[in-house]
C-alpha cells in the first residue's frame, strides 16, 4: 500500500509570487486545509495551512502581500511510492496533517492529508469486520461431568 494509492490528485498549488488573497479565496472555495506553494517553475517551496492562511487575513487584511511571507518552509514532502504508514509515522512523527507528494524534479504530483489517511483507516476496519468469523474446532468434552471435573482440579 503505497503513497501514490491514496492521494489527492493532481494537488491545487499556488506560486510562492502570487497575492495571498488568491491563495485564501483558492482555499476556501475549494474547502482545503492545506495548499502547497510552487516557485515559478512549479518546484515545491513551501506550503500554507488554513490557519495560516485565517491568521494572515486578521494580521495583513487588504496589504498586497506575497504567499512567500505567509508559507511554512522547509515543507515536508514525500515520494509517491512509500508505504502509506510510513507516510502515517512521518506525519505523527513530525505532527503535521499533510503530506505534498513530489516527483523526482519536486513537482508537485498530489497530497495525502490525515482525512485521506482517516479513510485508508475506516476501510481496513471496515473490511476487517466484513469477514465472516474464524471457526474454532469445538473443545472434546470431557467424560464424567460436573462431580468427575471436580476429582480432577482436587487432584492437581
Amino acid at each position: 500500500m503505497q503513497v501514490q494509492k491514496y492521494m489527492s490528485a493532481p494537488a491545487l498549488t499556488v506560486r510562492a509570487d502570487s497575492d495571498y488573497r488568491s491563495g485564501f479565496d483558492l482555499m476556501r472555495q475549494k474547502n482545503l486545509h492545506h495548499l502547497p506553494v510552487v516557485d515559478g517553475k512549479g518546484r515545491l517551496v513551501g506550503i500554507v495551512a488554513q490557519r495560516d492562511m485565517l491568521l494572515a487575513a486578521m494580521h495583513y487584511q487588504n496589504a498586497p502581500i506575497e504567499m512567500a511571507e505567509v508559507m511554512h518552509q522547509p515543507v515536508i514532502s514525500t515520494k509517491p511510492d512509500l508505504p502509506i504508514v510510513e507516510a502515517a509515522r512521518l506525519m505523527l512523527r513530525r505532527q503535521i496533517g499533510c503530506l505534498p507528494v513530489v516527483d523526482a524534479k519536486l513537482a508537485v504530483t498530489g497530497i495525502i492529508t490525515e482525512s485521506d489517511l482517516f479513510a485508508v483507516f475506516v476501510r481496513m476496519l471496515s473490511a476487517r469486520s466484513a469477514r465472516p468469523a474464524k471457526k474454532t474446532a469445538p473443545k472434546k468434552a470431557q467424560k464424567g461431568g460436573k462431580k468427575a471435573a471436580k476429582r480432577r482440579a482436587t487432584r492437581r
